[in-house]
């Protein structure tokens, strides 16, 4: 028996005579693949802004403080001074290996345009960053230099297109209560009875959410808003398929409401896990999940009424109500005029049961009441003024005024705390917007339409652009926080007033939930867009696109978020679809001293690799605006 790692004694001769000469001819590698540049991986308008940036690695220390970079063409590779080995001799086709070996010969090569990435010492790290000037005809590029290049990317003016259309494909795929070829079989048919008396309601339809079964209301209401804008401000041959998928969604969201009004929570989330405080341990920053013990979630034998039917989860959640009605008044000005009609009603019923109940004035209810009550008033005229008055005077008093530090944020009631949110990072300064921009009779001469617009630039100025300057890519805050629990184990850096501020969620908290947060930059990423258009603020309008370039792959991993274009990505994670088209994850987390984390590794954990629906429809909001 030979030993471990002996030469094998019986190795055929023939096998040897044909692989020496081969291995001879071998031209052996020398060259790494760098870190390429970041940019955004979908393209550029020609009049976007364009950052480019290098991150520090193992081979920078000896880089200059200044790189200069070539813009070419991406058909036409610039010349480097390496000597190709005979006999290859060819006329037509460059040599093939290791492009970046040699030194960079730029006067050689076909240069459309140059710069210079400049050294940057950020709370990040190291990194070369600079912009690539004009550059409007409508091509590929590639952009080159001594150490690392760019992904090709396109200039294109219709260039944001691509996104309404992969979230049309996305919506399409998370259909529940359907077979989609290609993706999933037929499911979930014979949903769901009421976890009171388990009464079958005809709640099959609408969305999965985040690549799961389970269809939250409070995560999939905002599809129905961002296939509203892709009809009315998207492309035209758009429209007929964004109206589908409303009739499609909204079908469900219908089946959701009870006789007296009341909208439920969700389908397929089972019960509240032991120990859940429905009321404290309900919300973690604003947002109801991680709660359930997904009970109903398994797939059932799709006949209604054998007894594995899912569970309506009845709880009362006041910004569901709220948002439902936002929802169904808008798509009644949306949709044709018997379905509209439908949804008129429902928006009319639910605003009442929301009226009679209440809710404990938090400021993200407080902000959908607001934006319901706009909404309504904008569509059936059943919302006295006074009280859309009332609504707005309560949230703008939890403003925070000009001072020391950031400011423009809003609070919770009683200055309790910073008001943060997952999904809904910016709502309060939207619904204001909504109410800036309302030319409804009855509140184009109310005084608090310019108090609210004054609010808006507060909020873009002092707090959300404020902040943004103090990382290198120019995205938001995740929140203001009153306490800074665990400050020993995580930095909240200074917001003034004693406050402390994160880019991201603070990873030690009560319910250990660390969260993504391309929801908060795609939120603040429309509240921009829209601010930019109707008050004409062409720099607020180059900062929502520069939050848009984040999602698209202008990041420190140089990685695309959303699964339908790019040419670098992290795993994706959904439960029971793998690859699903078009899907974007949740994004980045924050480490404990608020740098950037993004698991590129192929081992898969919810917090940054998982699939959600909520970054895709803020993004299709933003880019309906641009």
């Amino acid at each position: 028996m030979s030993e471990v790692g002996a030469a094998p004694t019986c190795a055929p001769p023939i096998f040897l005579s044909y692989f020496v000469p081969l291995c001879l001819c071998a031209f052996v590698p020398t060259a790494s693949n760098p870190t390429p540049i970041a940019h955004s991986q979908l393209g550029y308008r020609p009049g976007s802004p364009r950052w480019l940036t290098l991150p520090a690695c193992a081979e920078s220390a000896n880089w200059p403080e200044r790189i200069p970079f070539y813009v070419r063409n991406a058909l036409h590779r610039l010349p480097r001074t390496i000597t190709t080995p005979e006999p290859w001799n060819s006329t037509y086709f460059r040599w093939p290996y290791d492009l970046m070996n040699g030194t960079l010969q730029p006067e050689k090569g076909k240069v459309i345009q140059s710069g210079e990435l400049r050294r940057i010492e950020s709370r990040w790290g190291t990194f070369w960053q600079g912009q690539i000037e004009g550059l409007t005809t409508e091509a590929v590029y590639q952009v080159e230099t001594q150490h690392s290049a760019t992904f090709p990317f396109q200039v294109w003016e219709r260039i944001y297109d691509r996104l309404p259309r992969g979230f049309l494909i996305y919506l399409r795929a998370q259909r529940s209560g359907m077979g989609t070829p290609g993706v999933r079989d037929a499911h979930h048919v014979d949903d769901a009875v009421l976890d009171t008396d388990r009464t079958q309601i005809a709640a099959s339809g609408g969305w999965n959410d985040a690549g799961d079964h389970r269809k939250w209301m409070f995560l999939t209401q905002p599809n129905l808003m961002a296939l509203a804008d892709i009809v009315e401000r998207g492309l035209p041959s758009f429209r007929e398929d964004a109206l589908a998928e409303i009739a499609w969604g909204n079908k469900f969201f219908h089946s959701m409401i009870s006789p007296e009004g009341q909208v439920w929570e969700d389908v397929g989330g089972g019960t509240l896990k032991a120990g859940i405080d429905p009321v404290r341990g309900w919300w973690f920053d604003n947002h109801p999940g991680c709660n359930c013990n997904s009970s109903g979630g398994p797939l059932t034998d799709n006949i209604p009424g054998s007894g594995d039917e899912r569970l309506v989860r009845t709880f009362y959640n006041p910004f569901i109500q709220y948002y439902f009605v936002q929802c169904q008044a808008r798509l009644a000005r949306v949709l044709p005029h018997g379905d509209g009609a439908s949804c008129r009603i429902l928006a009319e019923r639910a605003w009442r049961y929301g009226q009679a109940r209440g809710h404990d004035g938090r400021t993200l209810f407080l902000a959908g009441e607001l934006g319901a009550a706009i909404e309504l008033l904008e569509t059936t005229g059943a919302v006295e003024v006074s009280v859309i008055e009332a609504l707005a005077t309560r949230l703008l008093e939890r403003q925070v005024a000009e001072g020391e530090g950031l400011h423009g944020y809003f609070m919770e009631a009683g200055d309790s705390d910073g008001y943060r949110s997952i999904a809904f990072s910016a709502e309060p300064a939207l619904v204001l917007l909504r109410l800036a921009t309302s030319n409804h009779p009855k509140l184009v001469h109310s005084p608090l339409r310019t108090y609210a617009a004054e609010a808006v630039c507060r909020y873009i100025e002092g707090y959300v652009l404020a902040d943004a300057r103090s990382n290198p890519f120019g995205i938001g805050p995740y929140g203001v926080y009153v306490e800074q629990p665990h400050n020993t184990h995580q930095l909240f850096r200074d917001a003034g007033r004693g406050r402390g501020v994160r880019t991201f969620i603070h990873p030690y908290n009560w319910q250990q939930i660390v969260h993504g947060t391309h929801s908060v930059v795609a939120h603040q990423a429309w509240l921009l867009a829209w601010a930019a258009t109707v008050m004409k603020r062409p720099d607020w309008r180059d900062a929502a696109e520069r939050m848009l370039q984040w999602s698209c792959g202008h990041n420190p991993e140089a990685t695309s978020l959303f699964m339908g274009f790019g040419c670098r990505h992290p795993t994706p994670f959904s439960a029971h679809v793998a690859n699903l088209p078009e899907a974007c994850v949740v994004g980045h987390i924050g480490r404990p001293d608020d740098t950037p984390y993004l698991d590129m590794g192929p081992l898969i954990e919810w917090s940054t690799q998982e699939v959600w629906d909520v970054p895709h429809a803020w993004t299709v909001r933003a880019t309906a605006w641009l």
